[in-house]
């Protein structure tokens, strides 16, 4: 009998992870049932965040993958599956070091790792703006200083593939590009083309996008790392940023007056130089070519780049706090001519501590009712 073959999607992290992990939770029956188990043991918000970070947990380092945390009932789905494939789905495997115990997999199945590798500078914003965002990290420094302080290994795509190939072999790791212009379905159809499903099934997308991944404009990013910076409570901060995040829906063009999670083209260029040598061994190593896929001549500057404050004012934090305001006032009950009760748009609310996710970047909202933002300012320039 073959070996069934388990595939191990591995991020990165900001390539639509969550997107498609939101679309295969909800197609699993289908997908089953043309040959793919997308499992239900070891998966929390729809990826298998948790089966990962099992394997970086110092408390079972000595535990073989047989009888660690969730991986023996996820053995034993994929035993009693009648699937050939098998797909785990967690940007969290990204960041393993030690490989060791994921190896065991090999003496049952098959295994085939996914790698999207995505251009550094735009990589970097997008991780950045994340990292602002989320509950555990609370990032307060500037762009600029992140960069400085930070080690940036996330960006090595060649040490990171290296570590796979070690562990499994060259030939069980695929790279694909992430392009950020494409449609979910565009997106959809190539990531199951390079598990080798090939079928054009009929899936459902969801509804909409995880506001909690979507970048925020400029000066909704500064207003939150102002926040940050100033150690405002955690208490609605959830709730800040979904406000923030459906905002941006329809004012994006109203938060530009910074610069704030922005990349000069300089930076860009000298970010993409940084990376340009390793970038081009994993081209020719996964993709048969003999050029870095990110050249620094791609890099584009952002829109009136230098006319922009590298930091928040105290006009851009009323302007912020001018949008909130009207956002709540839209979001609270109405009530119409005859005095019956109407509800306008209801406004986030902080989930429950059951049905948050955790990703490695953030961590969980406190559990508390959301409140109005904290008013921010400033001190007066001299």
């Amino acid at each position: 009998m073959c070996k069934k073959t388990v595939h191990l999607h591995i991020g990165s992290h900001k390539t639509a992870t969550t997107t498609l992990q939101n679309t295969l939770a909800a197609n699993a029956d289908l997908l089953a049932r043309a040959g793919l188990l997308y499992p239900q043991t070891g998966r929390s918000f729809n990826g298998h965040h948790p089966l990962a970070l099992q394997l970086r947990d110092p408390e079972l380092q000595d535990q073989p993958l047989e009888s660690r945390g969730d991986w023996p009932a996820l053995l034993q789905e994929i035993e009693t599956a009648q699937t050939p494939h098998v797909l785990l789905s967690s940007e969290n495997f990204e960041w393993l070091q030690q490989l060791a115990p994921l190896q065991a997999l090999q003496r049952r199945y098959r295994v085939r790792v996914l790698f999207y590798m995505r251009s550094p500078q735009t990589y970097l914003e997008s991780f950045y703006n994340q990292v602002v965002k989320d509950l555990k990290t609370r990032e307060s420094r500037t762009l600029e200083t992140y960069i400085c302080e930070h080690g940036l290994f996330f960006l090595d795509n060649e040490k990171l593939l290296n570590r796979w190939s070690d562990a499994f072999g060259q030939e069980a790791v695929q790279v694909q590009l992430y392009e950020k212009s494409r449609s979910p379905e565009a997106l959809l159809e190539r990531f199951l083309d390079a598990l080798g499903c090939h079928s054009r099934l009929p899936l459902l997308l969801p509804p909409q996008t995880a506001l909690q991944k979507v970048s925020l404009p400029p000066d909704a990013l500064e207003y939150l790392r102002l926040r940050n910076l100033h150690q405002a409570p955690t208490t609605g901060q959830y709730h800040l940023t979904m406000a923030l995040a459906q905002i941006a829906r329809h004012k994006a063009a109203a938060l530009q007056r910074t610069r704030a999670g922005l990349l000069s083209l300089a930076a860009q260029r000298n970010l993409l130089n940084r990376f340009s040598a390793g970038n081009r061994r994993v081209a020719r190593r996964y993709l048969g070519s003999d050029r870095s896929p990110f050249l620094p001549s791609q890099a584009r500057a952002h829109a009136q780049f230098d006319s922009r404050l590298p930091q928040g004012d105290d006009v851009m934090i009323s302007k912020v706090e001018a949008l909130l305001s009207r956002f709540e006032r839209s979001a609270e009950p109405t009530t119409t001519a005859s005095g019956a009760g109407r509800s306008g748009p209801k406004p986030p609310q902080d989930p429950p501590p059951q049905s948050r996710r955790a990703p490695p970047t953030s961590s969980a909202p406190a559990s508390s009712a959301p409140d109005l933002p904290l008013a921010l300012s400033l001190p007066p320039t001299r």
